[in-house]
């Protein structure tokens, strides 16, 4: 009991100490967090947002450790698949062929696509195999859009060929003949999902007309849609900090009960993007949510902070007295409240999604800078 005594005394003196020390010196601590604030300031040009698409992956598991080693020959994961689907007849029309000959080549054409795994029933890879009387085999593209408008019974032979091949019957073209699939896949590493998206939408656009459906899905597509949606997901952010600014000033009514806490939280969250530039890790618009969270976070301590002060000014003349008074009295608690959501943010790291693994390493790292950026600077300002 007395061991445990003598380290409970020495603790506490300690945190005294740095009450001492903190408030001697005010503005050379400013100074320097605000050094370093430039400085993580300067790395924040770096810092890029997209999707990779392998950080989505678990990539200690076997599956994924095959697929790792497999892909680059028989194709990853990154597909995207269109259909083609006639409303009345089937496919083997004249107009329909040339449509899924147009879109065959739109999709050979989107940017990091494998120009080698793009397949059709249009497509020069979709072949009519056989084997002359000499013994030899001879091929040849079941579709050729130089050879003009087929008749009826070139459309009829047509039909009984893809029929006849289960490479194409089944995989490429519907049992019924309705719906004809393109597939294709993209090169793994850092795509340009919005452009793919934007080029997609662009063809399905050009191409759509009455009595014809077009549908699209695969990987790209959705990270595009979250592409897509993201201003407006940034428009909600705004529109939400723009309430909370408003909330603020009808709660405090002065200047710097709304500007620290606001100040306080700029700060933090350019410590937390310059500490994913140092990182070198991207960030990834399916977790900008964990960001937005930790800044709320900042906000918070700092609005509890100077409601706090505000609380000591009515017990004490002493504009410094009340500080500093605030600070002994939140910068334990908060500070433990803040390791523990480090903490938590940390156990992400568990799993083997690189998306996560990386969330967790600077997420915790951002949290952790409220203790400096908020608990420590709004006191001293």
């Amino acid at each position: 009991m007395d061991k445990k005594s003598a380290d409970a005394h020495k603790a506490t003196h300690f945190l005294h100490n740095l009450d001492e020390s903190v408030f001697r010196r005010p503005k050379t601590i400013l100074g320097i967090i605000l050094a370093i604030t430039l400085f993580f300031a300067y790395q924040i040009p770096s810092v890029k947002m997209y999707s990779d698409f392998a950080d989505l992956l678990p990539q200690s598991h076997p599956y994924i450790e095959l697929h790792n080693e497999i892909k680059s020959s028989f194709g990853g994961a990154n597909v995207i698949i269109v259909g083609v689907e006639v409303e009345e007849g089937d496919i083997f029309s004249n107009e329909a062929l040339a449509k899924i000959h147009r879109m065959t080549l739109a999709v050979d054409s989107l940017p990091g696509i494998n120009h080698n795994l793009v397949s059709s029933v249009t497509h020069r890879n979709s072949r009519k195999v056989w084997m002359t009387p000499e013994g030899n085999v001879n091929s040849k593209s079941y579709y050729d859009p130089q050879g003009g408008e087929m008749d009826a019974d070139a459309l009829e032979k047509l039909r009984g060929d893809v029929t006849a091949d289960p490479r194409v019957y089944g995989p490429l073209v519907s049992p019924d003949m309705k719906m004809a699939l393109i597939k294709a896949q993209l090169n793994e590493g850092q795509l340009d999902y919005e452009k793919t998206f934007d080029e997609i939408q662009k063809m399905r656009a050009d191409e759509a007309v009455t009595g014809i459906k077009i549908h699209v899905t695969g990987q790209p597509m959705l990270v595009g849609w979250a592409y897509q949606y993201l201003d407006q997901i940034i428009e909600i952010f705004l529109f939400t900090a723009l309430i909370m600014i408003a909330l603020l000033i009808f709660y405090f009514r002065k200047a710097y009960g709304v500007l620290i806490p606001l100040g306080a939280v700029i700060v933090s969250s350019i410590w937390g993007i310059g500490i994913i530039s140092l990182f070198g890790y991207n960030l990834d618009p399916l977790g900008l949510v964990i960001p937005f969270l930790i800044s709320a976070r900042a906000m918070s301590h700092g609005i509890q902070i100077v409601e706090r002060y505000y609380l000591e000014l009515n017990d004490h003349a002493d504009h410094h007295l009340a500080a500093r008074t605030t600070f002994e009295s939140l910068f334990r608690p908060g500070s433990l409240g803040v390791v523990s959501d480090a903490i938590g943010l940390l156990l992400i790291a568990i799993g083997s999604i690189p998306l996560n693994t990386k969330l967790a390493h600077y997420a915790s790292l951002w949290a952790l800078t409220i203790i400096i950026t908020v608990l420590l600077a709004v006191p001293l300002l």
